[in-house]
């Protein structure tokens, strides 16, 4: 597929994700209420998701993306959990330290935990590929990667607060999250990485730390039951850490680490970084 064509068929297929995620929940809630909690999330996530990952997986196909890195997956997998999960265990830092961490009432686990890891992967699988395997490489042959990933991951913070609703800092932690799986996806030219950090931050705040919801824990169950609640710049309120300062300080020093790794390992400046894009634009041209 031509640039031309890819650009096309990637601002097609965003309008499509967007319009999707603001029709559908509405739709598909009303489908699964009469559900047990468990239950009803995972059909709610496997029919809002599952259409989303095929496209995704389309999209990368005819715009030259990459699901899975040529080589390397063990490195990029542990890579990924390594930011997603010290991420996570430093935001939990900052608002313990902040007074804000409270233990909940609730806590435990059974058989439909597993089944919330399940519905968790889909929905993250199915959001990298669409953003990080198929919009951003497109982007990438257009704009080279210091511009593709932060416009990429702007993209996928007012997406979301768009669907979901949120403030300020909401939609910065939502664009820093982007930046770190976008950072992740063009390093290793793969989704591995970007899934396992974004997988071990949304399934640990759920399920193991159950701080999503907040109060309370979701119908999966969660390991612990840990609470928000305080001041508002630092418990996020009903949002949670995805509207805390302490998850963009936690993002902040996660970014930079990973900048310092790959410019120390790879040895990949801006001049080198644009070399490359330009060389992948021609071959993919």
């Amino acid at each position: 597929m031509t640039r031309a064509a890819a650009g096309v068929a990637a601002v097609a297929g965003l309008a499509i994700v967007a319009v999707w995620l603001r029709v559908a929940p509405g739709w598909v809630g009303g489908l699964v209420a009469s559900m047990g909690p468990a239950a009803g999330e995972a059909l709610f996530n496997l029919l809002i998701f599952a259409p989303m990952l095929a496209l995704g997986i389309i999209g990368a196909w005819l715009g030259g993306g990459a699901i899975w890195p040529r080589g390397g997956m063990g490195r990029s997998v542990r890579t990924g959990l390594l930011c997603g999960g010290g991420g996570l265990a430093l935001a939990i830092a900052y608002v313990a330290t902040a007074g804000v961490l409270h233990r909940g009432q609730s806590g435990g686990i059974g058989t439909v935990w597993l089944l919330g890891i399940v519905t968790i992967a889909v929905q993250v699988v199915a959001e990298e590929a669409v953003f990080r395997a198929w919009l951003q490489p497109v982007a990438q042959r257009w704009l080279g990667a210091w511009v593709a990933v932060p416009l990429v991951a702007l993209i996928f913070a007012g997406l979301h607060i768009w669907v979901q609703g949120g403030h300020l800092i909401a939609l910065g932690n939502m664009a820093l999250g982007g930046l770190l799986f976008g950072l992740l996806a063009w390093r290793e030219r793969g989704i591995s990485g970007a899934v396992a950090a974004h997988l071990a931050w949304n399934a640990g705040e759920q399920l193991v730390l159950g701080l999503d919801p907040n109060p309370g824990i979701g119908g999966f169950g969660a390991i612990l039951d840990l609470e928000l609640a305080g001041a508002p710049l630092w418990s996020g309120g009903e949002a949670g850490l995805n509207a805390s300062l302490a998850m963009s300080f936690a993002l902040i020093t996660v970014l930079l680490a990973l900048a310092a790794a790959m410019r120390g390992l790879s040895g990949r400046s801006p001049t080198s970084a644009a070399r490359m894009d330009a060389a992948y634009s021609i071959r993919s041209s």
